[in-house]
């Protein structure tokens, strides 16, 4: 499915098991529910040929470009085998079967699932892959040729660098995770369109490089196996 990121993110939730890859047609910044237009410089983004749009799920600002992520929703109905009401446990078989796929396009690192509460300040709140939440992915260990301005490992977390974010919007009869892995984590782009200064935590942050053109296939197989 290709369009506006604005409408994409607005599309009802339907409560039937489902895996969708999603595209964009321009760039956008996307912010989570509770974030305030004040976050973003808007007149740099209208002059850089960023649309400014808001999704339903929650978490920090996420800066798309057609081309330089994998955006895919996976949709669990209530009642499935896979469902939680636990907010955060539900998002922890999604990170494992992430980390299937990415042990498949990456050997080189152990990937590991976030099992806990979301480690952030307030600052860090404010961009998504600033902060690390539960089910979230993160990279232990080996090299990525795509890795974000700065280096080491996890800012002191001791859990890694993030690669996978996951959002999560629920309805009483359904739940979506919205899930995003980059090629790289652009901190220079995310300082021109911010207002606030982004946080140091944002450059530990790291894409999958050339991997992710493989990425999405495997994905979706791995994703829609699961659901069934």
């Amino acid at each position: 499915m290709k369009g506006d990121a604005g409408a994409l993110h607005d599309r009802p939730i339907v409560p039937v098991a489902s895996v969708e890859l999603l595209k964009i047609d321009r760039p956008a910044v996307v912010l989570g529910s509770t974030q305030s237009l004040d976050a973003v410089r808007g007149d740099r983004a209208a002059e850089l040929g960023f649309a400014v749009v808001r999704r339903r799920s929650g978490g920090g600002v996420v800066i798309l470009q057609p081309g330089d992520h994998v955006w895919i929703d996976v949709t669990v109905p209530r009642g499935h085998q896979l469902w939680s009401d636990d907010v955060e446990r539900a998002t922890w078989w999604l990170g494992d079967a992430w980390c299937e796929v990415l042990r498949v396009v990456d050997d080189s690192a152990e990937w590991a699932v976030h099992r806990d509460k979301l480690q952030a300040s307030a600052p860090e709140r404010a961009v998504c892959f600033a902060s690390v939440g539960p089910g979230e992915v993160v990279r232990r260990g080996g090299g990525s040729g795509a890795e974000g301005r700065g280096g080491g490992v996890g800012r002191g977390r001791g859990a890694g660098r993030k690669v996978v974010g996951i959002s999560q919007r629920r309805t009483k009869d359904a739940a979506r995770f919205q899930c995003t892995v980059f090629s790289a984590i652009d901190v220079a782009l995310h300082e021109r369109l911010m207002r606030d200064p982004v946080p140091p935590s944002l450059a530990d942050a790291t894409g999958v490089g050339a991997a992710l053109a493989s990425l999405a296939p495997l994905a979706l197989e791995r994703f829609t196996a699961a659901l069934r």
